[in-house]
């Protein structure tokens, strides 16, 4: 029997417990890469890259995290991005072979299971190790747009809205709390960005935080950039129309149940901003930890 501390030495050994590590070893990769969103609306798909710099010496232009695989369909990484550049490639090539062979378009959950399938492999054999990326695949699917998330496992999942890398904890709270709320182009990018200010604190110090992203409307990709500024504004704004909901979408860690009871207990702004710690430790699911981030929430209007 192996020791304990050798189950973690190849892909293809479990532990006792039922575990691969490699392939958590790969996970943690991915929570460690910049975050990359992936949202849906009822006419489109938008991907956003959290563009953060940690030298002046970075030309920004050349940090691809997102990636056109054909022009309805395309893809946001985290983690290792060059064995994201690897799958994007395998990806670009299937999507080139089924045009050539079919005479259409790729369908795109075909291309999603095609790309999981090498993930696996590369769990299966000694001498390679998983891949210590994720990928959101997204695109436009006859009359409906779609969008999946990839595990260095081989799992893939479709999403209304998902996210990886670095805050995606945060980040995932905040997009279930909004599920089913977003309808159009504005409420997407409103919502990326609100994600982003939430997970603002998770990223290094000292970083230029900017935002990249991609919105697949009508067959076509249009790119937005913007500053760390334009973000800052965008959120300030949207927060100062005296939405209640609007400000506590973007508190991190709230939970739905909380979030209701608040709405329920002060009905506007206003009412909020008069609570101490103390009274909002009153209502139901809000700790000292959450009232405290509330608070900040206030203080940053």
């Amino acid at each position: 029997m192996l020791d304990k501390d050798h189950y973690d030495q190849a892909a293809t050994v479990f532990s006792p417990d039922g575990r691969v590590y490699q392939v958590e070893y790969a996970r943690e990769a991915i929570r460690r890469g910049g975050l990359a969103l992936g949202i849906t609306f009822d006419n489109g798909i938008l991907f956003a890259i959290d563009k953060s710099i940690y030298s002046p010496l970075i030309e920004e232009d050349d940090l691809e995290k997102f990636y056109k695989i054909t022009p309805v369909i395309g893809a946001a990484a985290s983690g290792l991005i060059a064995d994201a550049r690897v799958l994007v490639d395998i990806l670009r090539d299937r999507a080139q072979s089924e045009k050539r062979r079919y005479g259409e378009d790729p369908d795109l959950r075909t291309l999603v299971t095609w790309v999981s399938r090498i993930y696996e492999v590369y769990t299966r054999y000694e001498g390679v190790r998983p891949f210590g990326t994720a990928l959101i695949i997204g695109g436009r699917a006859g009359k409906r747009y779609r969008l999946f998330e990839t595990d260095p496992s081989g799992v893939f999942q479709e999403r209304s809205s998902t996210a990886i890398g670095r805050g995606s904890e945060t980040a995932l709270e905040i997009l279930t709390a909004n599920n089913g709320k977003v309808r159009t182009r504005e409420d997407a990018i409103t919502l990326s960005m609100n994600v982003l200010k939430s997970t603002r604190q998770e990223s290094a110090e000292g970083s230029n935080l900017g935002m990249e992203l991609h919105i697949l409307t009508d067959g076509n990709f249009e790119k937005i950039d913007l500053t760390e500024e334009q973000v800052a504004e965008h959120v300030s704004g949207n927060e100062g129309d005296g939405s209640l909901e609007g400000l506590l979408c973007g508190v991190p860690r709230l939970t739905k149940e909380a979030k209701n009871n608040l709405l329920a207990t002060y009905g506007d702004l206003s009412s909020l901003k008069k609570a101490s710690i103390r009274d909002l430790m009153k209502v139901k699911g809000v700790g000292n930890a959450t009232a405290e981030r509330i608070r900040k929430a206030l203080e940053e209007l």
